[in-house]
């Protein structure tokens, strides 16, 4: 590998929280911050860094994802992915090979109303977008998030070795349930002040490519750099702020196949399998998620949900089968990737 695919890689997994990053990382290299500040604008100019900056832990911060599946007729996917692009609180949409075709990722800062005067941010959407759209739908919340991690090396043919199943040891640090999401009181005070959310807002819109990269954010909150870094060292500890750093294109990395697996599994085991699907190296989301609404013409009964990315098809298949012989179900659905309809980041 050259040293220029060496530091995309490097730049997926988060940037020092020091006022030089980039020195930092030409330090672990060997080379000069120079040499590491030509390579990432290029990187950026060549198309492979898609975002740059933070990358916010919103169900740590009172938010839920919602994962929807729409049956939208083929004459009708332009209109209805308009319509639903138009929405910030819709992060992501695919066209995928299957009558669910349109699935959306949403982000909804959770509300309660106990006494049901009003909607809730979920109802309000159920109701009023996806109704909108008059196509059947099925809407899924999380119960538990067991991994979110879109980071990859460059991809190449996998040898048969790399199939093999991980070992069961192997960490996966993105666990997080629905009592993980709420914050204790001494935390609120300082992630949910107006500061913090101006400084986590203005490092998801811009991380500059200079020498102290910090500097100009540090300035507008009228903090100095040390002040601003034990900030983010605070946020990053309590796991709200999951990186500051790349979102690296994958196609661009060879990654050419991707596809949602939805999983039937037992609810005894499910905990244990999903785990294990979690591992396997070329699933960057593994959710277990529980059905809050349906409008589809049949029963919805996937719990377990994985997006699997593969450098080709007979590479993705080879993954299926080694997962399905792990987690010991033949349960399941495969829905490739046809088009990408829509990728943002939420913003504070």
């Amino acid at each position: 590998m050259t040293l220029k695919t060496l530091i995309a890689e490097r730049l997926q997994n988060g940037m020092p929280l020091v006022e030089h990053p980039y020195r930092a990382i030409a330090a672990e290299f060997g080379c000069q911050e120079a040499t590491v500040l030509a390579l990432t604008n290029e990187l950026t100019r060549e198309g492979y860094i898609r975002s740059w900056g933070a990358f916010v832990d919103f169900e740590r911060l009172g938010y839920e994802r919602l994962l929807c599946g729409l049956a939208v007729p083929e004459g009708r996917v332009a209109s209805v992915t308009s319509l639903l692009s138009e929405r910030p609180e819709v992060t992501r949409g695919d066209l995928r090979g299957h009558s669910i075709n349109v699935w959306l990722m949403v982000l909804l800062k959770k509300t309660t109303d106990p006494e049901g005067k009003e909607l809730t941010e979920r109802a309000r959407f159920i109701e009023q977008i996806l109704g909108a759209c008059e196509c059947p739908f099925v809407v899924l919340s999380t119960e538990v998030r067991l991994k979110l991690r879109s980071s990859f090396h460059f991809s190449r043919d996998f040898s048969r070795d790399e199939y093999s199943e991980p070992t069961f040891e192997e960490s996966v640090p993105d666990v997080i349930t629905e009592e993980d999401i709420l914050i204790d009181e001494t935390l609120t005070a300082l992630i949910l002040n107006e500061e913090t959310r101006s400084i986590l807002g203005l490092l998801q819109r811009s991380f500059p490519i200079v020498s102290e990269p910090f500097e100009l954010t540090a300035r507008k909150v009228e903090r100095s750099v040390p002040q601003l870094l034990k900030r983010l060292r605070n946020l990053e500890e309590a796991r709200i702020l999951r990186k500051i750093g790349a979102s690296l294109h994958h196609r661009r990395m060879g990654y050419n196949v991707n596809t949602l697996v939805a999983w039937v599994i037992n609810n005894e085991d499910i905990i244990d399998v999903a785990k294990r699907a979690a591992s396997f190296p070329w699933v960057s989301h593994c959710y277990i998620r529980k059905v809050v609404e349906n409008t589809l013409h049949h029963p919805w009964l996937y719990s377990l949900y994985t997006i699997l990315h593969a450098p080709n098809e007979s590479s993705l298949i080879e993954q299926l089968r080694v997962m399905k012989d792990s987690l010991l179900t033949r349960d399941m659905i495969t829905m490739p990737m046809v088009r990408e309809l829509k990728k943002a980041r939420y913003l504070l």
